[in-house]
C-alpha cells in the first residue's frame, strides 16, 4: 500500500495525540472525514493502526511508516 499525504496526516493525528487512545473506530472515522478529509479504514485494515476494539495507537508498521516519511 502506498501512503498518501492524507494517510500520513491520519497517522500523525494518532502519533501526536490529537486522537486519544480509547477512541472508538467509528468516532475516529468521523473525525478523519470531518477534520482531515480522509478515511482511516484502509490504514486500519492494512495494519498501520491498532483499532481492536478501540484506537490504541499506531502499530509498529504505522510507526515505521511515519519514521520513514520523516527521513
Amino acid at each position: 500500500m502506498e501512503l498518501t499525504p492524507t494517510d500520513y496526516n491520519i497517522l500523525d493525528a494518532i502519533a501526536s495525540g490529537k486522537v486519544e487512545p480509547g477512541t472508538s473506530p467509528r468516532h475516529f472515522v468521523d473525525y478523519c472525514d470531518n477534520v482531515i478529509g480522509g478515511n482511516p479504514q484502509p490504514l486500519i485494515d492494512a495494519g498501520y493502526i491498532d483499532a481492536d476494539p478501540y484506537i490504541s495507537g499506531l502499530t509498529e508498521k504505522g510507526k515505521q511508516a511515519l519514521a520513514d516519511r520523516q527521513k
